[in-house]
């Protein structure tokens, strides 16, 4: 097994030696002996070490918690903070840049040894469960995307082959109807029945169909599917809604609007099923190179265990619609005063997959 790199950030020379000699005795290779934040920063970029040793007091402006906070945002890579600092404010500085270990000088090479394996060790498990948090969001993607195209195809066969079958059922009864003479009252009151109900199934199979994926989506864009989302709304539950739309959204790829609407979809289903809600203000606008959908309600406003909890499901659909675009969904709420959901994506930014 290969010996793990260590990059020593010190600005006592003579202390940066003797830690690099435990360090060799304990079976870890030194890359580099650094003694300013700066330094720290360029070294780990070109050497890539497994881990940080950083002291906190550096030559230099800059100083161990910095180097600590880019380094760790950059480049992902465990710094463990080796100090003769312990006063609060320090800790508390430290900790922000989420540290995986803080040793005292002086200290023991046990100590040393137990630290740096641990930190180790945790960098990996973190690592892991990163790439398996990434294979299950790029997995469901993938299971929208396939769903969406699912319901696509099933909207496409409901509207052109049923309803083109029925169009044409309901063209038969109508010549049935005329050929029929006023003294088959039976057969005249039978045909007028069937005819009803033909309507009716021809109108149920254009709801579904466009339930299942409105062609206006598809057809004109996603400002018509919101407006008509809303008509179909407030059609059907009766609550005030309000749509502002701003004149210079851009069009978006398919599938980034689509998770918009989608998003706007849930959120109107939330407010009909739990905010006890009278009315509704939705937008769509560009604010800071960000597609922005807000959806306020005057419900009941929803708790944070709600938003938090784990059958959550919907507000969790919503998240992770959004997320191949590197977007974001909030939600929050006030008791008896509503709840707010504000989907945002940014501008010109393509899909991961």
């Amino acid at each position: 097994m290969p010996r793990a790199r260590v990059l020593i950030v010190e600005d006592e020379r003579v202390v940066a030696e003797d830690v690099g000699r435990s360090l060799d005795k304990l079976g870890y290779s030194v890359v580099g002996i650094v003694s300013s934040g700066e330094e720290a920063v360029k070294k780990t970029e070109e050497l890539g070490p497994d881990l940080v040793l950083m002291d906190i007091v550096l030559k230099g402006g800059m100083d161990g918690v910095e180097a600590a906070e880019e380094i760790r945002g950059r480049f992902r890579i465990p710094v463990v903070y080796v100090t003769a600092y312990a006063d609060d404010e320090t800790l508390k500085r430290a900790k922000e840049t989420e540290p995986f270990g803080y040793i005292l000088k002086p200290f023991e090479e046990r100590e040393l040894y137990t630290s740096i394996e641990v930190a180790l060790y945790r960098h990996k498990m973190e690592a892991e469960l990163r790439s398996s948090r990434q294979q299950l969001r790029n997995l469901a993607a993938h299971l929208q995307s396939v769903r969406e195209e699912e319901r696509a195809g099933i909207a496409r066969e409901l509207h052109d082959e049923m309803g083109q079958a029925l169009t044409a059922l309901k063209m038969d009864l109508s010549w049935l109807n005329k050929r029929l003479t006023k003294d088959d009252i039976s057969l005249v009151e039978k045909v007028k029945a069937m005819s009803g109900l033909t309507d009716t199934t021809i109108r149920m199979v254009r709801r579904l169909s466009t339930e299942l994926r409105p062609g206006i989506l598809d057809d004109i864009g996603l400002t018509a599917a919101i407006e008509w989302q809303v008509g179909e709304f407030v059609e059907r539950t009766g609550i005030g809604c309000e749509v502002s739309v701003d004149d210079g959204v851009i069009n978006l790829e398919q599938d980034c609007s689509t998770a918009i609407f989608r998003i706007f979809q849930e959120a109107l289903m939330n407010v009909a099923r739990h905010a006890r809600a009278t009315k509704v203000r939705a937008s769509l606008k560009e604010e800071d190179d960000r597609l922005v959908l807000e959806v306020i309600d005057n419900g009941r406003g929803i708790t944070e265990k709600q938003i938090c909890g784990a059958k959550s499901f919907g507000i969790m659909g919503m998240r992770e619609r959004v997320y191949p675009w590197g977007g974001e969904v909030k939600i929050s709420g006030m008791r008896e005063k509503g709840t707010t959901v504000r989907a945002s994506i940014p501008l010109g930014r393509e899909g991961e997959s």
